[in-house]
């Protein structure tokens, strides 16, 4: 059976450098806590965090359509290394296509959204 996370309430979250994993848990409209797992994680950035955030979908997207469409917020961390030393975002979208990486974006019904650049995601009931 397919494991839901729509409308499911965001219950906390972690990060685990040693590991390489992104972690969200989430208790889902069927009332089960469930793991997200981003696995082998170089990054992410979240808007809007709080208790009580609603997700509504986790989406993979194409890297060319995310540098796209997010080109100049990234040119902005640029200058802070993040996710990686780059010199301009297509230096930065060719080292995540050469390394395996996806960007998943988070959508929210209610607060916390954002995205993550990981290699796999994978959902699990605790």
């Amino acid at each position: 059976m397919t494991i839901s996370i729509h409308d499911g309430v965001l219950v906390g979250y972690s990060v685990s450098f040693l590991e390489n994993e992104l972690l969200l848990d989430i208790k889902t409209v069927a009332d089960e806590i469930v793991t997200v797992r981003f696995e082998n994680y170089l990054a992410h950035y979240f808007d809007y965090v709080m208790a009580g955030s609603i997700l509504f979908d986790i989406e993979e997207v194409d890297l060319n359509r995310f540098f796209v469409e997010n080109r100049e917020e990234l040119e902005s961390r640029k200058s802070f290394d993040w996710p990686i030393r780059y010199n301009d975002t297509n230096d930065l979208v060719k080292y995540l296509q050469k390394n395996n990486y996806k960007c998943y974006v988070i959508f929210a019904s209610l607060g916390l959204n954002g995205y993550a650049f990981a290699k796999t995601l994978k959902i699990k009931r605790k």
